[in-house]
């Protein structure tokens, strides 16, 4: 599962097809006894010889004027596309299994639009224990309870002279040492650091566009890897912006965001120019958060 917000993340779209190669075509050895071992075995060993299946969903996007949401779709397609012959070419001439994609779902684009250019859904859930999926979307008001649902109220395509900010509210930044409880995930103040990091101060000679991985399948608990960041006078300028100026400014979409878009951007810069980035990783080290009960996070050394 992961978040695409633009071309060119080929690698890491295949990067994540191999992962989950990898995964189903481990065959361990088991010293058998039992019917039901003996026939598990049986099964890992065939594994080789078989398919591995990948259910593909993808949503996002609208009928945007700047085509941006077909640009996107045209490289995840593309991608998923020329993966699916090239592993059905290799694993016809080595002994490794057939991978068989299959899109359940596409409600990209024009798909996503309710018609008058604006998204229909601007977030994909899934029930991991039968594969479902749905639409689903964070309420922001019960992060924590630092946001009332009074200071942001419901989001609508005509943002205007709706930005949910309130100058007066202090901004709350969750503390990686303290446990919280957020559907989101932990630190999320920190994680959309790391965008503006990459924009305020990119890295020399990186070209390439990489998804941040934050959980992988082997681990019980997230991690946030250290990025350089810090005090910016861009930043610093952009937080002097109006609401309606800071909204134009940062949004590739300005008519369709959320109306507390501006809010969490504000939250996000204040962040950024509040600290540096040595004092969130000492050391250099990363940073590992547990999941406890349904969405509370602890952090784990």
């Amino acid at each position: 599962m992961t978040h695409i917000d633009g071309p060119g993340y080929e690698s890491s779209i295949r990067d994540a097809i191999n992962e989950h190669i990898n995964h189903y075509s481990i065959r361990p050895k088991q010293n058998c006894d039992t019917e039901d071992c003996k026939e598990s075995s049986a099964e890992q060993n065939n594994v080789g010889r078989g398919t591995i299946e990948m259910s593909i969903h993808i949503m996002g996007g609208f009928n945007d004027n700047k085509g941006s949401s077909i640009q996107i779709t045209d490289s995840v397609l593309q991608t998923f596309a020329a993966l699916s012959n090239e592993y059905n070419a290799y694993s016809a001439s080595r002994r490794v299994p057939r991978m068989h994609m299959t899109l359940e779902t596409c409600a990209v684009a024009s798909a996503n639009d309710n018609g008058i250019g604006c998204p229909l859904g601007r977030g994909l859930a899934m029930e991991v224990a039968t594969g479902y999926v749905f639409l689903a979307e964070i309420d922001d008001s019960m992060i924590n309870g630092s946001i009332s649902s009074s200071t942001h109220p419901t989001a609508s395509c005509n943002g205007m002279g709706k930005i949910a900010v309130n100058n007066d509210t202090p901004l709350f930044h969750p503390s990686p040492y303290n446990s919280y409880i957020s559907a989101q995930g932990p630190d999320v103040v920190l994680r959309s650091v790391r965008i503006w990091a990459s924009a305020f101060h990119p890295h020399d000679g990186e070209q390439e566009s990489r998804l941040n991985i934050i959980h992988r399948p082997d681990r019980d608990y997230l991690t946030v890897e250290p990025f350089f960041f810090g005090p910016h006078i861009e930043a610093r300028d952009l937080l002097k912006c109006t609401d309606e100026d800071l909204l134009q400014i940062l949004s590739t979409s300005p008519e369709v965001e959320k109306t507390n878009f501006v809010f969490k951007a504000r939250e996000t810069l204040n962040f950024m120019n509040g600290t540096r980035s040595a004092r969130v990783f000492p050391g250099g080290k990363p940073l590992k958060f547990r999941r406890v009960g349904l969405n509370e996070w602890v952090s784990i050394s």
